[in-house]
């Protein structure tokens, strides 16, 4: 994410748990409102009033909302995220974990989850979601982004959703760590929620689906979810 603020360019690796690795690059975390996909530039439209933006990595889409007049806190687990954050003009930025959400009730009008950042609680997804019931207003809303684990053809991901269903494991529920020069990461669960189990956990939290964003393309499931209060 330092990297990433001061222009650094590089790759850095993703790997799942059955060896499968995706190469990334540093830049992504600082991609400018043209470079970001369509299904985030369509949902971003619905921001309103105070913004809680999870997971808010180098800053781009709190400084995209702040320079909007929005008030803006950005959330990351990473200490090195909060300060590429605050190298990039964005001051408002914690180090905090959804299931330790420090605000108080009705603080925020949306909450942003950009980068498949619905599902960074992993199997915890369902009681982050009561707590975002919580801490925002009665007409609140959540850009929830997520990839849609089951849109693929791939037969890696096939095999994978496979094993995790043998297990018990929502399908889309992966084991990751990353890798960048010479760090690597603790392994950590991302639940890539399709839109329907989204449906059922947004139903058990409080929440229900407005609209979708997505692609409608095959091995394209990146897709943009709004919630708002039930």
């Amino acid at each position: 994410m330092r990297d990433a603020a001061t222009g650094v360019s590089g790759q850095h690796i993703v790997e799942r748990d059955d060896g499968r690795l995706e190469t990334l690059e540093v830049s992504d975390y600082t991609q400018i409102f043209p470079e970001w996909s369509e299904v985030e530039r369509l949902a971003i439209t619905h921001a309103k009033g105070k913004v809680l933006d999870i997971g808010s990595g180098a800053g781009r889409v709190a400084l995209y909302l702040q320079a909007r007049g929005h008030i803006v806190v950005g959330i990351d687990t990473a200490q090195g995220a909060v300060k590429a954050c605050k190298m990039m003009g964005f001051k408002e930025a914690y180090v905090m974990s959804t299931s330790d959400l420090k605000f108080k009730e009705g603080t925020f009008d949306t909450v942003v989850m950009f980068g498949n950042n619905l599902g960074i609680a992993g199997n915890e997804t369902l009681a982050m979601l009561r707590k975002l019931h919580r801490i925002t207003t009665p007409e609140a809303i959540i850009l929830a982004g997520s990839a849609d684990a089951e849109n693929t053809d791939n037969e890696d991901h096939l095999k994978y959703h496979a094993m995790n269903r043998a297990r018990n494991r929502p399908p889309g529920l992966v084991r990751i760590r990353v890798k960048y020069k010479e760090k690597i990461s603790s392994w950590s669960d991302l639940w890539l929620v399709t839109p329907s189990e989204l449906e059922t956990l947004a139903k058990q939290s409080g929440w229900k689906i407005e609209e979708i964003y997505r692609t409608g393309k095959i091995n394209q499931p990146a897709y943009v979810a709004i919630l708002s209060k039930r």
